[in-house]
């Protein structure tokens, strides 16, 4: 390698320590870990009019640690399941994080995978990606219903509200008689229609509770005759019949 001996002036030598420490300041601005040429390297690259060598030593460090290299960790699998991880703990933190309820299994999966596939071609990175990224998304999910359980959201405790109302509904209907009953029937039917359409109950279990009480008190199913000597027997039932006993004590 030949050698060159260069004899400069004082002021030269000062402009160009002074360009050297310029070019110092504002690649440390950039990156504090930058690592910083010597003052010969830089004017070798200053006599060649190529400044490209200085920092070739600085993107390998940039490239082997830093924010890139994390990056590219994580993507690598060096730091595993980074999403999963995130959409795990987010329950013990309060957060939530969920799918439709009417999605199967399949079309959940299927859901997951475009998500992912959306992701990574914003992000502009590799297929390969994809697959993992959409398994991990998959574990994290939860249905809204089982979210809204543990979380007790206003919607779960509203339906927890109607389900037990429409038990004690339920039980009225067996423990009464005559037009009691027929009205504590009125008020189970309006509870399951709102269950119903809450999704507390499903139309077919509405229909074996309804089936059940018709099996055992088929005659409030039929309707009373509503006329003036109907609703005089009524009243003097609830005249002369005494209440039941915990009635009577509350």
């Amino acid at each position: 390698m030949g050698h060159i001996t260069l004899t400069l002036k004082d002021e030269t030598l000062a402009s160009l320590r002074k360009d050297f420490d310029a070019f110092l300041r504002v690649s440390l601005k950039l990156d504090p870990q930058f690592l910083t040429p010597s003052f010969e390297d830089f004017l070798r690259a200053k006599l060649l009019d190529n400044m490209t060598p200085l920092t070739e030593q600085a993107v390998q460090r940039l490239l082997q640690g830093g924010q890139y290299a994390w990056a590219k960790r994580t993507l690598d699998k060096e730091f595993p399941e980074v999403v999963s991880i995130l959409l795990r703990q987010a329950g013990e933190f309060g957060f939530g994080f969920a799918s439709r309820p009417e999605w199967t299994p399949d079309e959940r999966a299927k859901q997951c995978r475009e998500w992912a596939a959306a992701i990574v071609s914003e992000a502009d990175a590799g297929e390969a990606l994809i697959d993992p990224l959409a398994a991990q998304i998959q574990s994290g999910v939860q249905d809204i219903q089982m979210l809204e359980e543990s979380m007790q959201t206003p919607a779960w405790r509203l339906a927890e509200s109607v389900r037990q109302r429409v038990y004690e509904a339920k039980i009225g209907c067996e423990q009464a008689s005559g037009s009691l009953a027929r009205e504590r029937l009125g008020e189970l039917r309006g509870l399951l229609r709102l269950a119903i359409a809450h999704g507390t109950f499903q139309k077919q279990e509405a229909q074996q509770i309804m089936e059940y009480l018709r099996l055992l008190k088929p005659e409030i199913f039929v309707e009373e005759p509503d006329d003036v000597f109907t609703r005089l027997a009524a009243w003097l039932r609830n005249f002369f019949v005494p209440p039941p006993k915990n009635q009577a004590r509350g």
